[in-house]
């Protein structure tokens, strides 16, 4: 096998097993976080807020 070729596509296999591995250990945080989350909120009552309300008034001139 040619040496460049082959350096190249062991570049390649070593790029995208870091993506994979990075991608797949920040989305395995999310979830882990989310989950943690969502029991911390369990404890919590909740809590109903209003906002005012706003009232625009455009004027259209010709």
């Amino acid at each position: 096998m040619n040496t460049a070729r082959f350096d190249r596509l062991t570049a390649l296999v070593v790029a995208f097993v870091m993506t994979v591995s990075l991608n797949g250990a920040m989305l395995w945080k999310f979830d882990s976080v989310a989950k943690e989350a969502t029991v911390a909120q369990r404890n919590h009552t909740a809590t109903a807020i209003t906002l005012n309300t706003v009232t625009a008034t455009l004027a259209h001139a010709a």
